[in-house]
């Protein structure tokens, strides 16, 4: 007897087709996934570059200072140094490294109401604290908007101001 094994053409087709059909309705979604992701990485990672220069004072005992450039190509550095420009290549040190995150690893991210005075920030080394120098900034990319808030106590948190980013509890 003959047994068939194996699938023929038109099975194939048929096979390709609804996968073609699945992968159209299904790519609006992953990319807007992927944009979302943008401004979800910009946040967090300036929330623990703040967290970071708030160990560090307290742990070194010494001050740190954040360095905010808003706009399209914006910068925040963290140096243990005094004031420091994050806009200029190793101008931000800590401890002789550079400690800076940059729009250019954030494809079309802005940064926008930058609420820090003189746009910097200096978290004392012996309490830890940023009192007087608290401030927020928003990270924005097509509708997804997110505002990464340090507190008088030099405590980080991200909210969520507006889009379709999850995880984050509304402003």
């Amino acid at each position: 007897m003959y047994q068939q094994c194996g699938l023929t053409l038109l099975e194939l087709l048929i096979v390709i087709a609804v996968v073609a059909i699945t992968v159209t309705m299904g790519a609006p979604g992953i990319i807007s996934a992927f944009q979302s992701q943008y401004v979800k990485g910009a946040s967090e990672n300036t929330y623990m570059l703040f967290g970071y220069a708030r160990s560090t004072a307290i742990s070194n005992g010494a001050d740190m200072t954040l360095d905010i450039v808003d706009g399209t190509n914006w910068c925040i550095g963290v140096s243990d140094a005094g004031a420091c420009d994050c806009s200029v290549v190793n101008s931000c040190l800590v401890d002789g490294v550079e400690r800076v995150e940059r729009a250019a690893d954030y494809p079309n991210v802005q940064m926008s109401n930058v609420t820090f005075v003189g746009s910097q920030s200096v978290i004392d080394g012996q309490r830890g604290m940023a009192v007087g120098n608290a401030g927020s900034l928003e990270f924005t990319r097509n509708n997804d908007n997110l505002r990464v808030v340090l507190s008088n106590l030099a405590r980080p948190r991200i909210c969520l101001v507006g889009g379709d980013v999850r995880g984050y509890p509304a402003c």
